[in-house]
């Protein structure tokens, strides 16, 4: 399933900064609820790591009717740790309860 993440996050080198929200779509298997945890991987832009990060859902959105971007759900959730791994530890997204 398409799932649309909205997150926000705070600048840990300076948090008073005002928070950055991002979006990105993400394919589950099934719509998280609320308190779940998803762990997305990223290749770093020079692709020698990746990068795992684990948030936290807050609100889920179903969508009424299916958009143009044809995603089955929006998600709200907030970072709660990522770290970095090497190339070959492979992880796709799951959920985790």
């Amino acid at each position: 399933m398409k799932i649309i993440v909205y997150c926000k996050y705070f600048n840990f080198k300076n948090p008073l900064d005002k928070p950055k929200i991002e979006n990105f779509v993400v394919d589950l298997p099934q719509i998280p609820r609320v308190g779940e945890t998803i762990v997305i991987e990223r290749i770093s832009p020079q692709k020698q790591f990746v990068i795992i990060f684990e948030y936290i859902v807050t609100a889920v959105q179903l969508n009424a009717s299916k958009s143009a971007n044809g995603a089955d759900a929006q998600v709200n959730a907030c970072l709660n740790h990522c770290w970095e791994g090497t190339s070959n530890f492979n992880v796709t997204n799951f959920l985790e309860k």
